[in-house]
């Protein structure tokens, strides 16, 4: 009779679970817990900016390899998730704050989850004010955040390889939006689950010879310096282009 309520409890968990749908799958995604993945090695690294990114970097033949230190925070630093949460929207606020950060002379790995919860909250009661019932903002609109926030110039072009890496060897992080399931409904990371939503990364560097881009992903806790590879991300970014019209598009700030 044990064995049998126990597999009954379990077959319940499971389909509370599956009813619960989009909010659900939030829960799961973003409480799996690990420790900050440690700053990759690289040809170039890059410290926070004390004025315009050295331009000398994005020489053509690029560095085999760069790593741009921006800080990073989750999109919910306590893990609060679930239906009506609104971390569940702050992915943007997120990418926000930490390239922000970045340009403002913040030299540390985390930014505090007291702080970056607050600062945040901050952020998107600007997005909310700005574009009332928005959620999934574009990039246009979140350049237009960041320079009245933190007083960037915001460059949206068309995104590929070269532009990223011509960028990040600039010492400038770049913002882009993605499904977080690609074309062929591929998940990116095995940290998202089954519903596809609209996300925003920012990437901090890339690896030529390891064949991956760096980013830090607010959308799990283990997303800072999270290695991903191009064929994923322009998957994703494909799909994203797909819902949006905004199409296949990178964010830029300029100080």
């Amino acid at each position: 009779m044990l064995a049998t309520k126990v597999l009954v409890g379990v077959l319940a968990g499971i389909l509370a679970l599956a009813s619960g749908g989009y909010a659900s799958y939030r829960v799961w995604r973003h409480v799996q817990g690990s420790q900050p993945r440690p700053a990759p090695s690289a040809a170039v690294v890059l410290g926070a900016p004390t004025a315009q990114p050295t331009a000398a970097l994005a020489r053509t033949p690029l560095p085999p390899s760069v790593f741009v230190r921006v800080p990073y925070t989750p999109q919910s630093p306590f893990n609060q998730w679930g239906a009506g949460n609104p971390h569940e929207e702050y992915c943007e606020a997120a990418a926000l704050l930490m390239v922000g950060d970045y340009f403002k002379g913040d030299g540390r790995s985390l930014i505090p989850p007291a702080e970056a919860d607050a600062a945040m909250a901050q952020i998107v009661a600007v997005e909310r004010q700005s574009y009332p019932a928005v959620l999934d903002l574009p990039l246009t609109d979140i350049g237009a955040v960041g320079t009245r926030l933190y007083g960037l110039q915001p460059a949206v072009t068309p995104v590929d390889l070269d532009q990223v890496e011509h960028s990040l060897a600039a010492g400038r992080p770049v913002i882009i939006p993605v499904m977080t399931h690609g074309v062929g409904g591929q998940k990116i990371s095995p940290y998202y689950g089954a519903a596809n939503v609209y996300h925003v990364i920012v990437l901090t560097g890339y690896d030529n010879a390891k064949g991956v881009l760096y980013a830090n992903d607010a959308g799990f806790v283990q997303g800072q310096n999270y290695a991903y590879t191009w064929a994923t991300l322009s998957a994703a970014i494909d799909a994203q282009a797909q819902r949006y019209p905004q199409g296949r598009v990178m964010l830029v700030f300029h100080s």
